[in-house]
């Protein structure tokens, strides 16, 4: 935990810049004792001056309180005291004094020896002074004099190098606490951003990149925080292109998976349907090769096996035309008039609806321009006609109707009287299937029309669909009109 903790930079700037500082004070203060130019003071100035702080000292004190001053005094210095009467008879004659003050010296020996034992070093000086009146003399203006007089020896000190050890616990403490302050602002300068650019990145690593780095500084921190903004929105606006690059993805794998499911079963249903044309040729064939019973018939038994051989070229040109819709191959185009191409085909169909007497009708609006492939969109409205006449009544109506609507070309077939059961309805674009197997079997259908004209509208993205709508079927196709030139 705490290797942990010192690993912090913030810990470790903190730190260094509180180091830092301290040794760059020490130093200061180290080069000042060292370098600073030798000034000495006077023991005889020291002296005096301490000496005279006394006196002024025991003027504020009666005589009983200044004895135990004078004995602390004493004891701290080591400066000598005599006390003398110093009134005006007895100035001259140096009359000792009986002090409450047990330090002093008392007698002419003391201070015979005293200055025997200092030697020629020894100095002295004097003050005249008067201890505070009781309040019983506040009246009288008697006041009892005394004269102060010491002894010291003689000597010089440095004056720097004492102040500096006398002022030293004040100027480590004024060293530390700047060193505290200024590491704790420089911490929070340095390591404070940078701690919020490690959250911002860390957000990142999580593929979050709503958090930013919010500064107004100009130095590297603040171009560092920017260059990561911009950054996280750089890989934002890419992951969320790749994200929707990966549902296209998607999409298209899903589709493709679909198509080759459809391919699988398209060409398993045409395998199929292959199969019964094929078996059938191979026994009219052999029977007629082996002449057995009525095959031997020829001139009979030839056309229905060329009728077979042209139920399986259908066929087999429908699979290739739908294979060619699937593959994804491009087809030519050019501007079809869609009103011209129902006309043509409601009259190529006549000969199919007027033995069953079904009647055509055709209402149109002019200019019903598209884009697209004349042949095998012809061959899609076939589809829708051809069903409207395989599943009508006899005497029934089919009705076609083309407008345009929001930019679209809107085809409908209605066949009165007509029904698709519901559940056939989601499969009746799906290949190979019949509502009625007699009846498309009957009318030579393959069930690939409506799964080829789906196929061939939605190559030229158009799009149909096929609904009961009352007693009748309607089926409708949608294509995109070819805008108008301003």
């Amino acid at each position: 935990m705490r290797r942990k903790i010192l690993n912090r930079l913030s810990v470790k700037v903190f730190l260094i810049t509180f180091l830092m500082q301290i040794i760059a004070g020490g130093l200061i203060v180290s080069v000042l004792y060292m370098r600073t130019p030798d000034t000495y003071l006077s023991t005889r100035e020291e002296t005096y001056l301490k000496v005279f702080s006394l006196v002024n000292r025991l003027s504020e004190v009666t005589e009983e309180e200044g004895g135990p001053i004078i004995d602390n005094f004493i004891r701290e210095t080591g400066i000598d005291l005599v006390l003398y009467d110093a009134d005006e008879s007895t100035a001259t004659k140096k009359v000792f004094v009986e002090s409450t003050a047990k330090l002093v010296l008392k007698t002419p020996e003391e201070v015979r020896l005293r200055t025997e034992e200092k030697g020629t070093s020894q100095e002295s000086g004097s003050f005249t002074f008067w201890y505070k009146s009781p309040e019983k003399y506040w009246a009288s203006d008697v006041k009892a004099r005394y004269e102060l007089e010491y002894f010291y020896t003689e000597s010089k000190s440095n004056v720097m190098p004492l102040s500096i050890r006398r002022s030293l616990p004040l100027m480590v403490l004024v060293i530390a606490g700047v060193s505290l302050i200024c590491s704790i602002i420089y911490t929070l300068l340095f390591a404070k951003p940078v701690m919020k650019i490690s959250e911002v990145s860390r957000s990142m690593a999580k593929m979050d990149f709503s958090q930013k780095c919010k500064t107004s500084r100009g130095d590297e921190i603040g171009d560092l925080a920017r260059d990561l903004n911009t950054m996280a929105d750089a890989l934002d606006e890419k992951m969320k292109s790749l994200e929707t690059k990966n549902d296209e993805l998607q999409s298209e794998v899903t589709r493709r998976k679909e198509l080759e499911s459809q391919k699988d079963m398209f060409f398993s249903a045409a395998s199929h349907e292959l199969k019964t044309p094929v078996t059938v040729l191979e026994g009219q064939i052999r029977g007629m090769i082996e002449g057995v019973g009525p095959y031997s018939d020829h001139d009979e038994y030839l056309p229905k096996t060329l009728g077979t051989v042209k139920r399986m070229e259908s066929l087999i040109n429908e699979i290739l035309m739908a294979s060619r819709m699937q593959s994804g191959q491009e087809i030519k185009t050019s501007r079809i008039d869609m009103v011209q191409l129902l006309e043509e085909k409601m009259e190529e169909f006549e000969e199919l609806y007027s033995p069953r007497g079904i009647k055509m009708e055709l209402s149109f609006e002019n200019d019903l321009i598209f884009e697209g492939n004349r042949e095998f969109t012809s061959l899609a409205i076939g589809a829708f006609l051809s069903n409207a006449a395989f599943y009508s009544q006899e005497g029934a109506t089919v009705t076609v109707d083309a407008k345009k609507e929001n930019e679209q070309i809107l085809v409908t077939v209605r066949n009165t009287d007509a029904h698709i059961d519901e559940e056939d309805l989601p499969h009746l674009f799906e290949p190979f299937y019949r509502t009625d197997k007699s009846r498309s079997r009957r009318s030579g259908g393959s069930g690939l029309g409506l799964y080829l004209a789906k196929l061939i509208l939605e190559k030229q993205n158009g799009t149909c669909r096929m609904q009961n709508d009352g007693n009748d079927v309607l089926a409708t196709i949608e294509i995109p009109a070819v805008k108008e030139e301003k």
